[in-house]
């Protein structure tokens, strides 16, 4: 697709991947809108180029979030492509964690994302035309120790976005679930910085088990333009494998 004056909606494009995206669709020349609650993010990627258009938004308020995807509309025109990027990757010990702070993640990894797609998509349908990227994560796949309240939150995106595109097989829009392993993100910094993964200290899963932002994104349009449904960016496909097999 020529992305010239077309337009994309990024949530969560103030930092790591969604930052990353709206950077590249920028210079492609889509006028690009990106979604977030944090400000001074927003205003540093709207620095990087004149056709990124910052909007904050809460994506767990569907009244805002309604609210502001008809703004984006009205300024902009009809959403092309949209990117779900939103979310959070605080780790801890289930046993550790509260109740409140579970349901946060779920509220803006998964009620985020379910909230800009019930909003967009439906007018993607309607026209016949446009594409969806959801974020989901190999972290949905397999079991891993303090990544249970996170992991919960992708499985969950991973089997939403996975219906989602068995419903609208006959449609010419193009839905892609992102299923990567650990990227090199601010996201990555957080689950460091609460409660570290034991497996995040072994020389295999700095050699094996991450990725380069640049190189998800670049995974993302060859899927996008090869008709693929799933999206395993670098050793995401081992996990893939793995997750079958077990």
């Amino acid at each position: 697709m020529d992305f010239k004056d077309k337009v994309v909606l990024i949530s969560g494009g103030a930092s790591g991947m969604g930052q990353l995206h709206a950077t590249q669709m920028a210079q492609q020349g889509a006028r690009v809108a990106i979604l977030d609650v944090n400000k001074e993010g927003l205003e540093e990627t709207a620095a990087r180029s004149k056709n990124i258009h910052t909007y904050y938004c809460d994506v767990t308020n569907i009244d805002l979030v309604r609210e502001v995807i008809r703004k984006v509309i009205a300024d902009l025109g009809p959403i092309d492509r949209l990117f779900n990027c939103a979310a959070i990757m605080p780790a801890g010990l289930l046993k550790d964690l509260s109740a409140e702070h579970i349901n946060r993640l779920m509220l803006i990894n998964y009620t985020g994302m379910v909230n800009i797609c019930q909003t967009v998509v439906p007018a993607m349908l309607k026209r016949n035309s446009g594409d969806v990227i959801i974020y989901g994560s190999t972290a949905g796949m397999l079991v891993t120790p303090k990544f249970g309240a996170y992991g919960a939150t992708k499985s969950a995106n991973n089997f939403y976005t996975k219906v989602l595109i068995e419903e609208n097989k006959k449609s010419k829009v193009r839905i892609l679930l992102v299923c990567p392993p650990a990227v090199n993100t601010p996201l990555l910094k957080q689950a460091e910085e609460t409660d570290q993964p034991d497996i995040f200290n072994t020389a295999f899963f700095k050699k094996y088990l991450t990725s380069s932002p640049e190189d998800v994104v670049n995974a993302v349009e060859k899927s996008i333009k090869r008709g693929k449904k799933v999206c395993y960016p670098g050793s995401a496909k081992f996990t893939s494998f793995l997750n079958r097999f077990m």
